[in-house]
């Protein structure tokens, strides 16, 4: 049997979010990732990332003892500031003085930033944007005993940018050249929107452009090519393009520092009660939905799913930025993945890594992260779950099938499913019908035993045309698992997991098939329980629609399919073989025939959120009757049921397993099955840890409440 780690298995966005002491009401980050200015109530303050002192916890970050300095302040107060860009005109530090004057041999290391920002409270049209410029010295830089030395405000005129720019909350790319804020196109000084500035000379006073809507940067020339972000047209997390006069809502944005794509909160924290006594603490505007939108989201509008979003009506969240890749040991971020960023917040007082391998993957079909759909709006939809493949094969929930307000999934969120007909579906679309392979998973949580008589009560779990259909999975009775796919020919091959799981307990379950080899395996919890081999074929398809976790309403005690109860996370379906050892003269990707996934894979690079090596796009070919077996070497459909009930099966090769050719009516017991992995147990999402101090939640009220 081949174990494989089940990290493997979760295409994460946020698994984890633990406490760090890096908290206020607004920060930035210079672009080495060392220096942080934080507002509090007594001003704006910096601090330095010493990373050389973080320490490994359960194999994450702790960034709590002594990773940060102390604070030192920069000024008196925050001046009605809760956001600024750090601008770096010349790649920062430099080498200098104790005294911050240039010495290219120097012990000490000098930031020089350009701050750009903006009064908060000002009311339309006076929250313009304006300049000054900072210097921050360190002493014994980039080691563990970093420590702010002093600071001079080399310019603090706070001159307005010209031509005038309203709005809040700006942040800037690395180069200097490229602002994001929160404002509105028409400059009016409106906000709840996400517009862009861009500036040939950097970080200057004037030469910028007028503001435009984020969702025009796909039009802009001074953007195309330089960009990534503006590589495609935007699109919400449905697959619905953002027009260029459109706007895309959004609070507290932060670009990346390549211009690759920018994170934001995407909807309102509803307020319990209203202010003077507001609950939760800070509601009302957008600060919920922790939200990326650029090139790792395929361009898609991507709602966090993970402990940085820990609920819908608790907990808000305002900025979120990342140092990016910190060049010391041990390395943030910790997390391995082709594009993955450490990010901190500062009123959440939190550290975690955001992974986007999903999107630049390239090879999924459809991939549920099962939370809910933001709107472009900017609203949350709590009858649809986006898919993040790049297909926007978007799944709509039917029946008794819900999100909760609380995070409760294996990572994230999960769908809750009644039993008795809660679902979600999905249109029938050309990339869920792979070719030549397929890979079928997800994490579920069993409610309750599906036996619930002594009839065949399994419950169908993955289905596009039911048993029938192109393919399927099904929980036995016993909580065993059988998968089916219906290869060219007409053929269906089933499959048995040969291993159960436990009730109450979250579990992973794959099943793959390579149609140029015909072999089948089944992998619960890690371990590969169940792996044979059929007569080589393709698959073959369909037109239905797909069903996941119940084929519509049933009674809760069903004989034949019936639907499941618990919930369900995570579910993927891939165009490959992607678990465990390939089979010999395995396929590679031979796509569906259809366009998608935003030209395939590839993306970031290995070392968090570079710009990577583009490729992977679908390549077509491959299709067809390959291996000359469409009728799966010319064998009867065995067991004479092809869609007899989930104990029967029905392929090729004449023979029936378990329950021989019979209907749906046995009772199916799978023998000598290997136990449960032990170290797999369910519920392991960390909680987030809050520590706003009340200094903070107060300051919260700073932000005009408009949008």
């Amino acid at each position: 049997m081949h174990h494989l780690l089940l990290s493997l298995f979760v295409t994460a966005t946020a698994p984890h979010a633990v406490g760090s002491p890096m908290g206020g009401n607004g920060h930035n980050v210079s672009f080495d990732g060392r220096l942080f200015l934080v507002a509090h109530g007594n001003g704006w303050e910096a601090s330095v990332l010493r990373p050389e002192r973080v320490v490994m916890t359960n194999g994450f970050p702790d960034v709590t003892q002594g990773a940060f300095t102390g604070f030192t302040n920069l000024n008196a107060s925050m001046g009605n500031e809760n956001g600024l860009a750090m601008c770096e005109e010349t790649a920062q530090p430099t080498r200098c003085n104790q005294d911050g004057s240039a010495n290219a041999g120097g012990a000490y290391a000098c930031y020089r930033e350009v701050i750009i920002d903006s009064d908060a409270l000002a009311m339309k049209p006076n929250d313009v944007m304006r300049r000054r410029v900072l210097q921050v010295v360190v002493n014994q830089p980039g080691t563990q005993n970093a420590a702010i030395e002093g600071y001079t405000w080399l310019d603090n005129s706070k001159t307005p940018l010209g031509p005038t720019l309203r709005g809040i909350e700006p942040s800037v790319t690395k180069d200097g050249h490229l602002l994001v804020w929160q404002g509105f196109p028409d400059n009016s000084g409106d906000i709840d929107t996400i517009v862009y500035s861009y500036n040939p000379t950097a970080c200057a006073t004037t030469g910028w452009s007028l503001p435009k809507s984020i969702a025009a940067a796909y039009l802009d020339a001074n953007l195309i090519g330089r960009y990534k972000i503006a590589d495609r047209q935007l699109r919400g997390a449905d697959g619905t393009a953002y027009a260029a006069s459109s706007t895309v809502f959004g609070g507290y944005p932060w670009i990346f520092p390549s211009g690759e794509a920018i994170n934001f909160t995407a909807v309102h924290m509803p307020c319990r009660t209203m202010p003077p006594n507001e609950d939760p603490p800070g509601c009302g505007p957008r600060r919920n939905a922790l939200s990326v939108i650029g090139y790792p989201t395929n361009h898609q509008l991507a709602h966090i799913d993970g402990d940085v979003n820990p609920d819908t009506d608790q907990t808000v969240r305002l900025f979120f930025t990342s140092p990016g890749p910190v060049n010391a040991q041990p390395t943030l971020p910790a997390t391995t993945g082709v594009d993955v960023w450490p990010f901190f917040g500062s009123n959440t007082s939190n550290y975690t890594e955001l992974i986007f391998d999903d999107g630049l993957d390239g090879k999924y079909a459809g991939l549920w992260h099962l939370n809910e759909l933001v709107t472009n709006p900017g609203e949350y939809d709590r009858t649809r779950t986006a898919d993040s493949s790049g297909y926007s094969n978007t799944g709509r929930l039917q029946g008794g099938a819900s999100f909760p307000a609380r995070n409760n999934g294996h990572l994230g969120k999960a769908l809750v499913l009644d039993g008795l007909s809660g679902r979600f579906e999905v249109p029938n679309a050309v990339a869920l019908n792979p070719t030549s392979a397929i890979t079928i998973d997800l994490w579920l949580k069993p409610a309750a035993s599906p036996d619930c008589d002594a009839n065949n009560n399994y419950r169908l779990l993955i289905g596009k045309g039911n048993l029938g259909g192109a393919y399927s999975i099904v929980m036995e009775d016993n909580l065993s698992f059988q998968a089916r796919v219906k290869v060219v020919g007409g053929t269906i091959y089933d499959s048995r997991s040969n291993a159960v799981i436990p009730v109450g307990q979250w579990s992973h379950v794959a099943f793959e098939y390579d149609g140029a080899t015909g072999t089948m395996a089944f992998y619960v919890n890690g371990v590969e329980t169940n792996r044979e081999v059929k007569m080589p074929a393709m698959l073959a398809g369909s037109t239905d629609l797909l069903q996941v976790g119940g084929p519509g309403a049933r009674a809760a005690c069903p004989q034949g399919d019936g639907a499941f109860q618990g919930e369900i996370d995570e579910v993927a379906i891939s165009r490959v073989w992607r678990y465990g050892p390939a089979p010999v003269s395995a396929v590679p990707d031979a796509g569906t025939g259809g366009a998608g996934g935003g030209s395939g894979s590839a993306g970031g690079s290995g070392t968090a959120g570079g710009s990577g090596t583009a490729g992977g796009a679908a390549t077509a070919g491959g299709s067809g009757t390959a291996g000359g077996a469409a009728t799966a070497g010319g064998t009867a459909t065995a067991g004479g049921a092809a869609t007899a009930g989930g104990g029967s099966e029905a392929t090729a090769g004449g023979t029936s397993e378990a329950g021989g050719a019979g209907g749906g009516g046995e009772k199916v017991v799978v023998v000598g099955h290997p136990p449960v992995d032990p170290n797999v147990s369910g519920g392991c999402t960390s909680a987030v840890a809050m520590a706003p101090l009340l200094s903070v939640l107060l300051a919260l009220r700073l932000r005009r409440r408009r949008g």
